[in-house]
């Protein structure tokens, strides 16, 4: 049983070169094609199995959550507890089929990394959007990734990414602990914020970030839309992916620019966007609005473009899957075996 914890899960992503990383893509970007195909098939004949997450809350108000997944060759289960006294704190563990433990893996990075890489996943076959610049809203684990992502996958396309977040502290944390590695690492591209705390012309200057850039990777648990759509004109296609949002009471866009993708939304999973995704249940969309990345990738070539409608932007909500944490998981458990990364357990 390999052990993998948070800083050995963290060299290993950081580290992933372009090549590798296309490798987890092409996992994960196979594995959502099998889930949307199997859609309509019987239970008993499905390679993929996603069971609805499990919640316990304790009598000390600390809620704990299960999700299981299967994909025939492995089982897996993520456990995500939050706690008043510790945050957020989750763990993957990955089965054989006949049960034995294969690996045991911290949950945080894996997490933020696999969300940005379904992103990925759909923004790289954007190929008639420009990418020179991207604004990326939130300054997480899931914001870092995002960036990290990109860079690495189209690095040469890409001249400005600015950051943009509510609070001051966490931004401080960020251009800190990320950004300015970001900087050093790639000096062709300039990398910015702005702040909403303590920033007069705040409303001013976003206009200005919105009106010009290419991309906007959306990562808050905002309950109120980020910007108004108005902030986006004049209009030019635009690639806009959401991941933050995860309640129904929660909203990063408004209805306007939902829809700007000619009434179409692409999504991970119909199901879950229309249950959990509240800029998708406000403004009362269908399911035959809904168009699923893996219905997308089974439909087209490996490296594919998409096509996008004149006068139209992309727009993609991604709510996450189990499935994406063991085919992310496997990988990394594949990879860290062979650079002997993390720690061989006996015993399970």
């Amino acid at each position: 049983m390999r052990l993998l914890p948070e800083p050995a899960v963290a060299q290993i992503l950081r580290q992933l070169t372009p090549t590798q990383c296309h490798s987890f893509l092409d996992a994960l970007c196979e594995a959502l094609t099998t889930v949307s195909s199997q859609s309509e098939s019987a239970a008993q004949e499905r390679l993929i199995h996603q069971p609805l997450r499990s919640t316990i809350v304790t009598k000390e108000q600390n809620l704990s959550l299960f999700m299981p997944v299967s994909n025939t060759f492995t089982t897996g289960i993520k456990i995500v507890t939050a706690s008043q006294s510790n945050g957020i704190i989750g763990v993957i563990n990955i089965f054989s089929p006949e049960g034995k433990l294969q690996g045991l893996l911290s949950a945080a990075e894996i997490t933020a990394f696999r969300t940005a890489l379904a992103i990925m996943s759909l923004f790289l076959r954007c190929a008639t959007i420009p990418k020179e610049h991207i604004l990326i809203f939130g300054s997480g684990r899931q914001a870092e990734w995002h960036a990290r992502l990109a860079l690495l996958l189209v690095p040469d396309q890409i001249k400005k990414i600015t950051f943009i977040n509510r609070g001051r502290r966490r931004m401080a944390e960020l251009e800190k602990d990320v950004i300015a590695h970001l900087r050093s690492s790639h000096p062709n591209v300039t990398l910015s914020t702005l702040v909403k705390e303590d920033t007069p012309d705040y409303e001013e200057m976003l206009r200005t970030e919105l009106a010009s850039c290419d991309v906007i990777f959306s990562c808050t648990p905002a309950t109120e839309p980020n910007f108004p759509a108005t902030y986006l004109q004049p209009f030019k296609p635009r690639f806009i992916s959401l991941i933050g949002s995860y309640k129904p009471h929660m909203r990063e866009i408004d209805t306007e620019t939902l829809l700007s993708g000619g009434g179409k939304i692409y999504v991970d999973s119909k199901e879950a966007c229309l249950e959990e995704s509240g800029e998708l249940i406000l403004a009362e969309v269908k399911e035959e609005q809904l168009i699923e990345i893996g219905e997308l990738f089974g439909q087209k070539g490996k490296e594919e473009p998409i096509e996008v409608p004149d006068g139209c932007n992309v727009v993609f909500k991604c709510v996450g899957m189990g499935i994406m944490d063991l085919v992310v998981g496997n990988k990394l458990l594949e990879v860290g075996r062979a650079r002997a990364i993390g720690m061989e357990v006996d015993g399970f």
